[in-house]
């Protein structure tokens, strides 16, 4: 029996590959067989070898600028300082972003691995990015704002890592003031003034941090405005200010206060924290307590680090009261147990847990405690003390 198969005429396609526009002819297959399948893949693979062949590199053809609110945009970045960033559109049509408007840059012609690398960190695996990063050759970079871009990435792993007390601090600080200096007007370049700042509040160099501080309370946003606030309240709350402090962590209520957004009430939270870390330290512990409780309560589930801080922060300011070393016991094991993707915040409460489980008769788990406090963060200040 003949087949009742009609040949159908050559069907023209058209791919996109690595940037690269190519038209094949796909001859149709013959009935019940997969060749349809096949035959698209292979031209699809075809086209990658041409387009690969004529010098198409696998990178992206167009700026991108992601938004905090997750907006992208498209285009040529016209032009960039700390304060903002100019991006003509594709299409036509120039937009100017606010650096407190932007999560992050790709800038064409960066290598394909600087995606992966910028999830690594926004998952805290800075190890992981630094390692990715050791793997790129220098000629894989040959645009500078890509070459500013992994200054800033490797710093910045660097002082996170210091800051958990997995690197040293005067090493990280070196990195990140050398991409201050020879970017200043990079849009990285605010949040990387106050990175240098609780680097040297980590070195016990108060003074000089809160000049880092100051570049940020000189912006015009509030949303740093705020952050300066927050940090330089830590700053002198470390080195045992406690009056100026509250006075800091006030002004930033204040302006947290006039403000509305994400980004104003996790600001506002920080304060309330310091604040009441600064009532516990002058005899009012009990009004701290309350304030924690509080701020807890409005905490979004995804603000880990903020959770952490709360939780340190009780259990410093029952540590004040007398016999409460079991309230105090279960506020910093909500860090050891939950929260301890904060390494500052969980070495802090795995040093008070030592001495804790002690006092309520528990040495064996004094020990594991301190071990894990060594083992973890062996270059934080804690597990020197």
């Amino acid at each position: 029996m003949k087949s009742s198969f009609i040949r159908r005429a050559p069907v023209n396609e058209t791919f996109t590959v690595a940037g690269a526009s190519l038209t094949l002819c796909r001859q149709p297959p013959h009935p019940g067989s997969n060749g349809l399948i096949l035959g698209r893949s292979r031209y699809i693979i075809a086209a990658a070898l041409v387009a690969l062949a004529m010098g198409t590199s696998l990178r992206a053809a167009d700026d991108t600028l992601v938004t905090i609110d997750k907006k992208t945009v498209k285009g040529e970045i016209k032009s960039m300082s700390k304060n903002e960033v100019t991006l003509e559109k594709v299409g036509g049509g120039e937009v100017t972003f606010k650096t407190p408007e932007i999560e992050l840059i790709r800038f064409a012609g960066e290598p394909i691995q600087f995606n992966a690398i910028r999830n690594q960190i926004n998952n805290g695996g800075f190890q992981n990015a630094l390692n990715a990063m050791d793997k790129l050759k220098e000629g894989d970079i040959d645009r500078a704002e890509a070459k500013h871009e992994i200054q800033y990435m490797r710093a910045l792993c660097h002082a996170r890592l210091a800051l958990g007390g997995g690197f040293d601090v005067l090493t990280a600080g070196k990195e990140m003031r050398a991409f201050v200096k020879d970017n200043p007007d990079n849009y990285h370049v605010l949040p990387a003034n106050e990175i240098l700042g609780d680097l040297l509040v980590a070195a016990q160099k108060y003074k000089d941090a809160t000049e880092y501080y100051k570049a940020l309370a000189d912006s015009p946003f509030d949303e740093y405005k705020m952050r300066a606030g927050v940090a330089t309240g830590r700053a002198l709350l470390a080195e045992k200010k406690f009056t100026e402090a509250q006075q800091a962590f006030d002004v930033a209520l204040e302006l947290a206060a006039k403000a509305s957004g994400p980004v104003a009430e996790a600001q506002q939270q920080a304060a309330m924290l310091g604040k009441a870390a600064c009532l516990a330290e002058t005899g009012n512990p009990d009004e701290g307590i309350k304030l924690i409780d509080g701020a807890i309560a409005k905490l979004p589930p995804e603000e880990a680090d903020l959770h952490a801080r709360a939780y340190v922060t009780l259990g410093n300011c029952y540590r004040k009261k007398p016999d409460s070393a079991k309230p105090a016991l279960l506020a910093f094991l909500h860090v050891d147990v939950l929260y301890f993707s904060n390494p500052q915040a969980h070495a802090e409460a795995l040093w008070n847990l030592a001495k804790l489980w002690n006092d309520i008769g528990k040495p064996e788990r004094a020990v594991q405690a301190a071990q894990l406090l060594k083992d973890r963060y062996p270059n934080s200040p804690w597990a020197k003390l």
